[in-house]
């Protein structure tokens, strides 16, 4: 398992759109919250919303619900949609956390105050995503841990309303969008969009393993294929 450098991890871009937030954050120890957050320390739910949150380096515990648990390096969480959650650093460790949030409805990103019934029940499911278990999904996110030998490709594939973010945990990549391209080394993303053609490809000596999310926002329309333009603004 690699840990990042937490200063060049932080600079990877926030990815926003209708249907996906995503950005990677930093706490370090002698932070009161995660650095590069412009929110701040604000306990919070998200309306009809899942949060995924995946922990790259460090310990922190997380309240979701009505329970606490601690997390750590290479632990995934699933939080359902409308639950309250809070964060606590644990430990004298920089915290490197990837966000996943779907959909991202400008009416509906946050709520800090009057929140639904049951958002202080339950829990988020927890695996470490290095020990071969499945991973936990529901409706809007579905989550695998994928391998591609040394010299493996995927085969070329376009979503037609969801889209993908793409986690590397091991190895080397590259992946291909459209007709962009670019090299993936351990605990980069990269966003897909719906209706982009694209490949993975190892690149490197070892196994690359990385997480594939694909995002799907129940309430968004569906997207318009090229040949069916002409019916836009009828």
């Amino acid at each position: 398992m690699n840990r990042p450098d937490y200063a060049e991890w932080m600079k990877q871009p926030l990815i926003w759109t209708e249907r996906i937030r995503s950005r990677a954050l930093v706490w370090t120890p002698d932070a009161h919250w995660f650095i590069n957050d412009p929110l701040g320390p604000l306990p919070h739910a998200h309306d009809d919303a899942t949060e995924i949150i995946y922990i790259a380096a460090g310990q922190m515990d997380i309240q979701v619900g009505e329970s606490k648990q601690r997390v750590a390096a290479g632990d995934l969480l699933l939080m359902p949609p409308d639950r309250f959650h809070n964060y606590w650093l644990v430990g004298a460790e920089t915290v490197c956390m990837y966000v996943l949030v779907v959909p991202n409805h400008k009416q509906a990103r946050w709520r800090y105050k009057d929140f639904k019934p049951g958002a202080f029940e339950g829990h988020a499911p927890m695996v470490n995503v290095f020990a071969g278990q499945p991973i936990p999904c529901d409706e809007r996110i579905a989550i695998q841990v994928r391998e591609l030998a040394p010299g493996a490709s995927t085969e070329g594939c376009v979503e037609s309303v969801r889209e993908k973010m793409i986690y590397v945990l091991e190895g080397a990549g590259s992946v291909q969008i459209e007709r962009m391209s670019g090299e993936l080394s351990p605990n980069d993303y990269q966003h897909i969009p719906a209706t982009h053609r694209h490949r993975i490809s190892n690149t490197g000596n070892e196994t690359l393993k990385y997480l594939e999310f694909v995002c799907f926002d129940p309430t968004a329309p569906a997207a318009i294929r090229p040949e069916d333009a002409h019916l836009a603004d009828t």
